[in-house]
């Protein structure tokens, strides 16, 4: 199934790691849950939850990978949904059944698997939409921290000839000073929007 998809194209790794990893990982479980009754008392409650751990970790690497190739969430979740009807499908074709404890076992699995990828996958996007947002803000107050800067600057000094006395209000530095002033608000109010 991840095969015949078209959009983005399987690479090398698709086919080799992610779901076929996923698979190796649901068979050592399946495995070591159908031991013994009395080795599954002692032995299982510490590997199921190991497995559940790697299983989650592993699929939170694919997760991450399907984003970083241009995959949708949606694509994301089908892509263990495929899994769940290839195996359903197989053994319906092989006429093998499927126990319910198998089953169980098998939908717990997908369940963890999906979670950790979905859960990856959207803690990255959203890092993502994150650090797009700020590049963003930051290319918009650059040129606005340096056009205030000149504006107060200029401001500054014609203050600073008023004050000293050698130049009025009423003239020509007075009017530069109000025109300055004038400018700063401006540029606020248009950053503001």
């Amino acid at each position: 199934m991840v095969a015949t998809r078209s959009d983005p194209p399987p690479t090398d790794d698709d086919l080799a790691n992610g779901i076929p990893i996923f698979l190796d990982q649901l068979i050592e479980t399946l495995t070591i849950e159908q031991a013994s009754e009395p080795l599954r008392r002692h032995v299982a409650p510490d590997v199921h939850r190991a497995s559940v751990s790697e299983i989650g970790s592993m699929a939170a690497l694919h997760g991450r990978d399907l984003l970083e190739r241009g995959f949708t969430l949606d694509q994301v979740v089908r892509d263990y949904g495929d899994v769940c009807q290839a195996v359903t499908g197989l053994a319906y074709q092989k006429d093998v059944p499927i126990e319910v404890d198998e089953f169980r076992t098998f939908n717990r699995c997908l369940d963890n698997a999906i979670a950790g990828a979905v859960t990856e996958y959207a803690y990255r996007q959203a890092a993502v939409t994150t650090e797009d947002g700020f590049e963003a803000l930051n290319s918009r107050l650059g040129p606005l921290a340096h056009e205030l800067r000149n504006y107060l600057h200029i401001a500054t000094y014609a203050v600073k000839a008023i004050k000293a006395g050698n130049v009025g209000m009423a003239g020509a530095t007075g009017a530069a000073e109000r025109r300055w002033h004038r400018a700063m608000c401006s540029t606020w109010r248009r950053c503001r929007r």
